[in-house]
């Protein structure tokens, strides 16, 4: 089974401003407050760059290899990767010019392991779990794009190259 999380949100700044922002790779653990790092880039921003995000979950670091698989800038990105856990994600982002800033359309697949146990685990835990956090980044990309506080404060953020 498929789960699919849609957002859409708009943020008070020109679609240059957010584009560059998503596009600085090194700056993901400003936002997505539970990353602790970024590591492994191997260079430029381009279709199949890969880079590494090291996660603080369940007490633990776990670390997922994430993969561009479209990208059209100033528009569109799009990441895969295979999940910690064993499953599987695409996250993509469609930025639009609008009236006084940029409309942001983003859309998260993925598929848990496990067989059934999975698609019980998703209704029942992951999915609601998987929506929160995720609006939560997006909440502090939105007040980072637009110059404001975030949030939902960081853990730690650092780049290893």
């Amino acid at each position: 089974m498929v789960g699919i999380i849609r957002l859409n949100f708009h943020i008070n700044a020109p679609i240059e401003r957010v584009a560059t922002l998503y596009q600085q790779i090194e700056r993901i653990p400003e936002w997505q407050y539970d990353i602790l790092e970024v590591k492994d880039v191997d260079g430029p921003l381009r279709l199949g760059a890969a880079y590494t995000m090291v996660y603080w979950r369940m007490g633990r670091r776990l670390e997922q290899r994430m993969t561009v698989t479209r990208y059209d800038p100033p528009s569109v990105m799009q990441q895969t990767a295979n999940t910690p856990l064993g499953g599987v994600m695409t996250s993509t982002t469609h930025l639009q010019p609008s009236e006084g800033g940029t409309d942001v359309r983003w859309q998260m697949e993925y598929r848990l392991p496990w067989g059934l146990l999975g698609s019980i685990l998703d209704k029942l835990l992951f999915r609601a779990a998987f929506e929160r956090t995720v609006t939560q980044y997006n909440a502090n990309f939105k007040a980072l794009a637009e110059g404001t506080e975030l949030p939902y404060k960081p853990i730690q953020g650092r780049v290893m190259r």
